[in-house]
């Protein structure tokens, strides 16, 4: 949707400190410096930003921005999802010490969508071993936008949820400059994180480049128990812009990256997290007074996923032979968008959009006696997407404005498979095998936003929104379980959400609040659920023998318990509020609420897998040169819950303890350029665990965890330097 100058305005004031671009210099040239605090840091205090963020405000409706430069408590992994965890309404499913799955409104997986520079990015493995949160590193971006609700088109299609943009911001300077961010964090469990980025700006080209790692070993809960956690990340991209003028600019960019890590809640690790990804980006602004803007997109990106059971653990004795798994997926993408303003009260964006993705995969059920890598890829899945879409802003008053969008998207998926698994050693013929499944899928909105009347220094504003979207089944959805009357998942029926968002925002001298209340209804909602009981089979000679080994035949099955999908209706509803109160010249306090219900009205039952009720209460002291916080979260217990039945991301498997847990933060700033912030989390070492975490699996010389419980007391420390 298109910004208004006031949008315009409020980003630019967000991203800017004394007229400057913002930058970050390892921790041992930090310690070395010792600058004393320079006048012009004093002389314009109230221009300084926090120091260490803990909240993110909403500014415009169902809208929020947040830097991700800046330093966070609690102290997020290096990778999408523990930052997003930091924003009041997400949560996420705990696996290890990286690579969760985030929820927003009690809502994942192809829910809700991820966007980096506007490329969809999509795992490749079978388990949501890698969702795409965990090929990001924020801290290599220049920004994060948050869109909450079916409450927009622009970003492809099925995003019932939200939408998240990861960005790297565009900007032609009026001169040349370099500009330079330089981080480096310590912390416990020998937590490392490093960030180099560096860039040349001119009014001609640029050129930008980044280096990020991040590892850390097993952290251990609140009562002592070590998880098995410990990753390794790295990542890297550099872009090359042509400027030639103030409306145009053609952008070309590149990023790699790998990893792995040791997963609590299973049996295999992630030893593989290869990504690779090119992308171009072509912006002409200014043609006319109709058309204004044309911007076209395209991408293409690979990712290669190995797991195994032997390389980050000790190979235990079930199955007691070492077992690699390969998934690869290789996805492309474009997108046309034109922006037109046939009145000066009226903007309206406009074009199509397509991605496709294959997906392959080949595994050894005993390395020892054939070798993952001599064995052919066997691609399983298709999948294509093209859409067209429109929204219109309309500015009715200069205190009244509507929100409108529609799309069609043209989705189409292949079957490759040609047997399914029951289990590791055995197979039936896909009764699907080579069928294309297409379906038309219809997206919408309408919202309406007013400013009220207030006094001199203050602002509000009333909202309200309708959205609905269709939402195709995924990957996940389709090719990793068994429907409810066949082996094959491929009809099952495309997910309808309608919504209502509706809320207020004010902001004062010395207060702010945003309220936003939601509440849908979900036709055909896709519910994944274990332990499903199906009639018996009698599974034939397995066709994959060179994966599996020789099965045997005509073996009768007298039940079986299964996972399957299931198409239900379902209703959600909830709200969030965030406020802030500046006590005095230096004290100030925030206070969040998040609560989300569900209802499975198929089943007369909970709707599984929803985070609990959770405040934030917040109080911080900020000098020009010093800060301190303290940072409180409460979460209420969470007896709500249906065994055995949630989403790709997990299911239920009991309720939780309530959990308090308190953290502390502190900041110097030496000079305008430098900034030393430290922390400790979880200061009272509570041990909990968040209700949608996964459960803990038996590992070798790890004890034996309920579920996968969060870290216990961890200290930090952080230096930036920004040039």
């Amino acid at each position: 949707m298109p910004r208004s100058t006031k949008d315009i305005t409020q980003k630019v004031t967000a991203n800017t400190l004394n007229g400057k671009t913002r930058l970050q210099i390892p921790l041992s040239l930090i310690l070395l410096a010792g600058w004393s605090c320079p006048t012009s840091l004093l002389a314009n205090a109230d221009e300084m930003e926090e120091m260490v963020v803990t909240g993110v405000r909403t500014e415009l409706p169902l809208n929020l921005i947040t830097d991700p430069k800046l330093p966070r408590q609690p102290l997020p992994a290096n990778d999408g999802a523990d930052y997003l965890k930091t924003i009041p309404g997400f949560s996420v499913v705990r696996k290890g010490g990286t690579s969760g799955d985030p929820l927003l409104r009690g809502m994942g997986g192809s829910r809700l969508g991820l966007l980096l520079d506007g490329e969809s990015i999509v795992g490749s493995g079978s388990g949501r071993m890698d969702p795409p949160t965990a090929y990001l590193f924020p801290e290599s971006l220049d920004e994060i936008e948050v869109i909450k609700g079916p409450q927009t088109v622009l970003h492809g299609p099925g995003n019932s949820t939200g939408v998240v943009l990861f960005k790297q911001l565009q900007e032609r300077p009026a001169e040349s400059a370099w500009d330079m961010h330089v981080s480096l964090l310590g912390g416990s469990a020998e937590r490392s994180d490093g960030l180099f980025d560096i860039a040349y700006k001119s009014p001609v080209f640029s050129l930008r480049s980044s280096a990020a790692t991040a590892s850390a070993n097993d952290y251990e809960d609140g009562d002592g128990n070590r998880v098995h956690s410990h990753y390794t990340r790295w990542n890297g991209k550099v872009s090359l812009a042509w400027t030639p003028d103030n409306d145009t600019r053609l952008e070309l960019g590149s990023t790699f990256s790998d990893g792995e890590t040791a997963f609590a809640d299973r049996g295999l690790d992630g030893t593989q997290f290869a990504r690779e990804s090119y992308r171009a980006n072509y912006v002409r602004s200014g043609i006319g007074d109709l058309l204004n803007t044309i911007e076209v997109q395209g991408y293409f990106t690979y990712i290669d996923h190995l797991m195994d059971n032997y390389s980050l653990r000790v190979l235990s004795a079930m199955p007691g032979r070492p077992i690699a798994m390969n998934l690869d997926n290789e996805s492309t993408g474009a997108k046309l968008s034109l922006l037109f303003t046939p009145l000066n009260t009226v903007e309206l964006t406009a074009g199509l959009d397509t991605r496709q993705n294959r997906h392959t995969s080949r595994m050894s059920m005993d390395q020892n006696k054939v070798d993952y890598r001599q064995l052919h890829r066997e691609a399983d899945a298709e999948f294509s997407q093209v859409g067209v879409f429109s929204e219109a802003s309309w500015q009715l008053s200069p205190d009244q404005r509507w929100i409108a969008g529609a799309r069609l998207d043209d989705w189409k998926v292949r079957d490759l498979r040609k047997a399914i698994s029951l289990s590791m050693m055995s197979s039936v013929s896909n009764p699907t095998a080579g069928v294309t499944r297409t379906e038309l899928l219809h997206s919408g909105f309408l919202r309406y936003e007013r400013a009220l009347q207030s006094a001199p220094a203050t602002s509000a504003t009333v909202f309200a929104g309708l959205g609905y979207s269709e939402r195709s089944p995924d990957y996940w959805e389709i090719f990793t379980h068994e429907a409810e009357d066949s082996f094959s998942a491929l009809d099952i029926g495309a997910e309808k959400t309608t919504q209502l968002d509706f809320g207020f925002l004010y902001r004062g001298e010395k207060s702010s609040a945003s309220l936003s209340f939601f509440a849908n209804d979900i036709r055909d909602y896709l519910m994944i659920q274990t332990g499903y009981q199906k009639p018996a089979v009698t599974v034939d000679r397995d066709p994959m023998p060179s994966m599996h080994g020789p099965a045997p035949v005509g073996v009768a099955i007298d039940t079986r318990s299964t996972l399957v999908v299931r198409n239900i209706q379902a209703r959600s509803w909830g709200l969030e509020l965030d406020a802030g109160y500046q006590l005095a010249n230096s004290w100030r306090t925030t206070f969040t609420l998040t609560s989300v219900r569900g209802a499975n009205d198929t089943d007369d039952t909970a709707l599984a897998q929803l985070p609990p009720l959770e405040a934030r209460l917040g109080l911080y002291f900020e000098l020009p040169q010093w800060s301190a916080g303290f940072l409180w979260r409460a979460v209420t217990s969470q007896d709500r819950v249906d065994i055995g039945k949630g989403s790709i991301i997990g299911q239920d498997f009991g309720p939780t303890d309530s959990a308090h847990v308190m953290s502390i933060n502190a900041g110097w700033r030496p000079s305008t350029n430098l900034l030393i912030t430290t922390g400790i989390d979880n200061l009272l070492d509570e041990t909990y665990a968040e209700h949608v975490s996964r459960a803990g699996a038996r590992i070798p010389n790890f004890p034996q965890l309920t579920r996968v419980n969060e870290p216990g007391r961890t200290l930090w420390l952080k230096g930036i330097y920004r040039l």
